[in-house]
């Protein structure tokens, strides 16, 4: 098997486009619908998986519309969210322990409820517990991942974000609208450690490198509001911050998937292999530096 090949789900996605950009020592091979695999299709996934001499299945493609998953939380595992998050994934490590491939799987942040204080952090040793359905559904596909009987590693990302990208994340959504004046009213009581995302392909090296399996997480060294992104965005960007006003998780998400409070990350583990993390203060200073 070639150690440099990766065979990958999602690699034309927010985060995987971005790998591949990143990674050129490494030649990619892309599992997707337009690729005529789809992944909730056990034996087309096992023969493409069979068939690619990559060494490393990367297990991105998801189904990661939060509130768009809790709407299909009444069909359970007939709806969509579960079939491609559980079932995907399900076939995905069926694969890889057929054919004896290391599985690296990206999960998030969410699949912990958000019930800490400020100022503390969930370490990889923690027990998940997901407060609404995209969580649970990355849950189980993690607790598929952690079972499987060949080298598996599970990477925890937070709110990813990066200056180009035909589809808009958050914060170019929040650069946008303030960069035309627009008001925003956004939630002061959910906290995060965004993952700047040209810090995983680096991480993601590192860790192939070091041939580490488990869990590990890679976020972002500072905790932080959507509110309080956007007042970063506006001073970073010279934007007008009296167009930014706050509001609620219980008056914003109503009737929406649930979001914990503060979902941060500790980063110590990944760290301590000799990784800096970017902080979302330095991210967007990145950010202003790439945007085309």
């Amino acid at each position: 098997m070639d150690k440099n090949k990766i065979i990958g789900t999602g690699l034309t996605g927010l985060v995987g486009s971005r790998i591949v950009e990143l990674l050129p020592q490494f030649s990619f091979e892309n599992i997707s619908r337009s690729t005529g695999v789809d992944i909730t299709k056990k034996e087309i996934v096992l023969e493409t998986i069979k068939n690619s001499s990559a060494s490393i299945v990367l297990h991105m493609a998801a189904k990661t519309n939060v509130d768009g998953c809790e709407a299909d939380k009444q069909f359970g595992e007939n709806g969509e969210a579960w079939k491609i998050n559980v079932l995907g994934t399900a076939n995905i490590v069926e694969a890889c322990e057929k054919t004896g491939k290391k599985l690296v799987y990206i999960s998030t942040d969410m699949v912990f409820p958000g019930d800490k204080p400020l100022g503390e952090t969930y370490s990889e040793e923690e027990m998940p517990n997901p407060k609404n359905w995209y969580a649970t559904t990355k849950y189980q596909a993690e607790r598929l991942v952690s079972a499987a009987q060949t080298p598996t590693l599970i990477i925890r990302i937070a709110y990813p974000y990066r200056a180009n990208f035909e589809k808009k994340e958050y914060v170019r959504v929040f650069i946008d609208l303030l960069k035309n004046q627009k008001a925003i009213k956004v939630v002061e009581d959910h906290y995060f450690t965004p993952t700047f995302i040209d810090d995983i392909p680096l991480a993601l090296d590192l860790l192939l490198k070091t041939n580490q399996t488990g869990i590990f997480h890679v976020a972002g060294k500072e905790a932080v509001s959507p509110f309080i992104v956007a007042q970063k965005i506006a001073e970073m960007f010279n934007f007008d911050s009296s167009l930014i006003t706050k509001t609620t998780r219980e008056e914003y998400f109503k009737n929406k998937a649930i979001r914990g409070f503060n979902l941060s990350l500790n980063n110590d583990k990944i760290e301590k292999l000799g990784i800096s993390l970017t902080s979302f203060s330095q991210g967007l200073e990145e950010i202003k530096k790439q945007l085309v």
